[in-house]
């Protein structure tokens, strides 16, 4: 119900009977002598003021409330997840650009509920199909249940990149930076023949690769992966560089590079070339002692 705001002026032109009936609208009982006009006006004015203030108050504190319910529906409210597949027997599931789990095949014939997910190497559910494990993540992300409790980091890192050496050997990469490596091991050990290594010590085994694979990324996300020794940078000179240099040295002392050898006035003075990487210099036999000087740069 609502009611008509009375002003000071307004209810100075109302008889008596008047006003006590508009107060009796109000529910207002007004104090003091109740014969003067002026009493009633007062204890009108009040009621109201007292009534807006509260008004006021409600409003400001529900504007509290949808703010509060808005920021907690933001909070609670988890990133859309992404499903990205790997190959046909596993799966990882993002939240943003972290790895929050994955969903790996068993390969045991016996297994009625052949697919599970897995967080940080360890099982957590099984089912028949992925699509239930993908709400079985989705439903214990959004309560926080899904991993066990470790530190947040500030900044989610990106995951590494795997790159294969060959079938049997993969490293995984941050930038240019080594952060574990993945070899089969043909030894039988219970058949988690694949293994992750760090600074070439085991850290971790299980059935496949990818497995491995997604273990890494999880670990290094979480800022729990030992850190990978470095190896110290060597310096390179590529074929081109060297030959570079011949053509440099040859011009210095007038000779001519030719694809059978180095020449001076058509006489042969030797050859140079790259075997397996390294570079060696053959000299003419006949023309030895009359260049033996002017060689020495080769040698």
């Amino acid at each position: 119900m609502t009611y008509l705001i009375y002003t000071q002026q307004s209810l100075s032109r109302y008889t008596l009977p008047r006003l006590k009936k508009i107060a009796a609208e109000l529910g207002v009982t007004p104090t003091g002598d109740k014969r003067a006009a002026e009493t009633w006006i007062n204890a009108i004015i009040t009621h109201q003021s007292n009534q807006l203030q509260k008004v006021d108050n409600q409003a400001l504190a529900q504007a509290e409330l949808d703010n509060y319910i808005a920021d907690q529906a933001q909070a609670v409210a988890p990133e859309p997840l992404t499903t990205i597949e790997i190959n046909s027997n596993h799966y990882e599931v993002y939240c943003g650009k972290q790895l929050i789990a994955y969903i790996a095949y068993d390969h045991d014939e016996f297994a009625t509920q052949p697919w599970l997910v897995m967080v940080n190497g360890k099982e957590k559910f099984r089912d028949t199909t992925v699509a239930r494990c993908q709400r079985f993540i989705s439903w214990h992300h959004k309560d926080g249940t899904l991993r066990e409790t470790l530190p947040t980091p500030i900044e989610i890192a990106e995951a590494p990149t795997i790159v294969e050496i060959s079938f049997y050997d993969q490293e995984a990469f941050v930038g240019d930076k080594l952060v574990a490596s993945i070899s089969y091991d043909h030894g039988n050990y219970q058949n988690l023949y694949w293994r992750v290594l760090v600074n070439n010590v085991k850290i971790f085994r299980d059935l496949s690769a990818a497995r491995c694979h997604s273990y890494i990324k999880q670990q290094y996300q979480q800022g729990t992966l030992p850190v990978q020794e470095q190896l110290p940078e060597e310096v390179c000179t590529t074929g081109n560089e060297i030959m570079a240099q011949v053509f440099n040295e040859c011009e210095k002392y007038g000779f001519e590079i030719l694809d059978d050898g180095i020449y001076q006035n058509d006489v042969k003075l030797g050859e140079v070339g790259c075997t397996d990487s390294c570079w060696w210099v053959i000299r003419t036999r006949e023309s030895y002692r009359e260049y033996r000087v002017t060689l020495h740069w080769m040698q």
